[in-house]
Formats: C-alpha cells, structure tokens, sequence
C-alpha cells in the first residue's frame, strides 16, 4: 500500500475518546438529526458507493450517520476499516478493527476486516493467524475478498512455491479466494475492482488491469478505478494512456490526491522526455 494511501483524511489521535465519537458521528449534531429523513440502510449504501468511488471523507461520513442510527452495523464497521487503510491510516484501521471486533465477536466479517487492517499495518503474522480456521458457509463475497488482499500480502518462499503450491498461502491462496469471491457473480463492478487494486498494490500490472478493465466497463466513470488503470499503464510506461485515464479519473472526483499526485509526476521534465520518447517510438512501431 502507498504510505500517504489514495487521499488525506485528518483523524484525531488513536487511543483518544475523540476519534471513536468522529467515527461514531457523535461529535456532529448535523449526523444525529438525520433519523426522521434517512434510513441505516440508505446510509451505508450510500457510504459503499463512496468508498467505490474513492470519495473517502464522504463514505467515513455517511458509515458515521448510519452509526449514530444503528451501532450494531457491521458492515459500517468494517467500511470505516476499510477506507482507514486506503487513506493510509493503518494504525486508527487496527485500533478500531480491533474494538469492532471485540464488539461483534461471532462476525466472520469484522474478523477479516481485522486481519486486513493488520496485514497492511505490516503485522502479517497476527492477520495469518486470525484467517487460518475453517471456512464457514455463512461466508460471503467480501469475506473472501479480504482474505485474499490478506493471503496477497504474505511472502512465500522459493520452496514454499515449488514444493507446497496451496491455495491456502500467498498468491496461490489470494487467487483461490478472490476466484470465491467472484463465484456468485463475475460481474460485479465494486468486487473486481478491489482485486485490482489489490493485484496493482502487489506490483502485477497485468491481472490487475483485467480485473481494473472488467470492472471499468460496468461502471465506466468510476475515478478510483480510472486512476487504478492509469498506475497500471504507469507500470509499462505506456505514458498517454496514464495521461488520458488519470484527468479522466481527476475530472470525476477532484478529491483524489494520488491521481493529482499521477499528473504531477507526468508534468516532471524527466517524464516529459520519457513520454516524447516513448511516442517516437510508438510511431516507429505503427
């Protein structure tokens, strides 16, 4: 994961009293007041589609309003989990997987949000340890996506690869689980695009611009996944197409600091001639 994640979102200390009442919505009036005109349902839908969307401040506002409602919503826990560790705020991620997890002790769901946050916050071991038990039934779609963004953060060894290629570590085991993840529906816009960015976090262009792809073509104005192809044609040097999807992933959320951070390095005089020099030979090519 970027140190800086995908964008700034300024939180209170973990630890402190005031960042569970700014997670929890209890410091904005504003929040509260939404129980006559809004349901805990519209809330966390719209906060999802935030989050697909890469509008971070948003979605950790709208996961507080359904808070303020309902605080036995799982999945507004494990979102605010979850757009802790793409703002790169992997320590709050930890500390409030942590407290929601001790909160909802049978949720299959809070448990890996847990362990994603610790295995992006570098404490791979501890998030082993807390996904290596038996899969229940009960698991679903986004279950099995973080286990495999967990499994795709564990290094396996030379010999691990050759003599014990199992689904059960590393990438052999990411791939079976987002293969699960997938199995109810390929076409799933919001899924596809968390395994890419997963696959483009683990420096393999190439199965992350498929995934990137699929997802693009049923939402095809989504910034998050405009910038997610964008850093993917980064990676080949394939410096016009970065340009074409990173304004096209600016123009759609102008809050998205890593594509701004994108155009900037674009804009360098080092990338200014790797660019002219990639078009020649482009044309050579043609």
């Amino acid at each position: 994961m970027r140190a800086k994640g995908f964008a700034a979102v300024e939180l209170p200390s973990v630890g402190e009293r005031t960042l569970d009442r700014f997670l929890l919505g209890e410091d904005a009036p504003d929040l509260r007041d939404d129980r006559a005109r809004l349901t805990v349902t519209d809330l966390t839908a719209a906060a999802h589609e935030d989050y697909f969307r890469g509008r971070y401040r948003e979605g950790l506002r709208n996961y507080a309003r359904a808070l303020t409602l309902d605080r036995e919503q799982v999945s507004a826990w494990a979102g605010q989990v979850r757009i802790l560790v793409d703002v790169g705020q992997y320590g709050p991620a930890a500390y409030w997987a942590e407290k929601g997890r001790d909160r909802f002790t049978d949720s299959i769901a809070m448990t890996c949000a847990h362990a994603y946050a610790l295995a992006c916050a570098g404490r791979v071991a501890e998030a082993r340890d807390m996904i290596n038990v038996p899969v229940s039934r009960d698991e679903t779609s986004l279950d099995w996506l973080l286990r495999g963004e967990v499994l795709l953060r564990m290094k396996t060894s030379f010999v691990q690869r050759l003599f014990a290629p199992h689904k059960r570590i590393g990438r052999m085991g990411a791939f079976f689980c987002f293969v699960k993840a997938l199995a109810s529906s390929q076409n799933d816009a919001f899924i596809n695009q968390r395994i890419g960015i997963a696959y483009l976090l683990a420096a393999d262009d190439k199965r992350a611009r498929v995934h990137l792809e699929a997802s693009l073509s049923l939402v095809p104005d989504n910034p998050l996944t405009l910038y997610g192809i964008a850093a993917c044609c980064r990676m080949v040097r394939d410096y016009e197409d970065v340009l074409y999807y990173v304004k096209r992933a600016i123009a759609g959320n102008p809050e998205l600091d890593c594509a701004f951070e994108l155009l900037q390095w674009l804009h360098r005089p080092s990338t200014k001639f790797l660019r002219i020099f990639s078009r020649k030979k482009r044309k050579e090519h043609s």
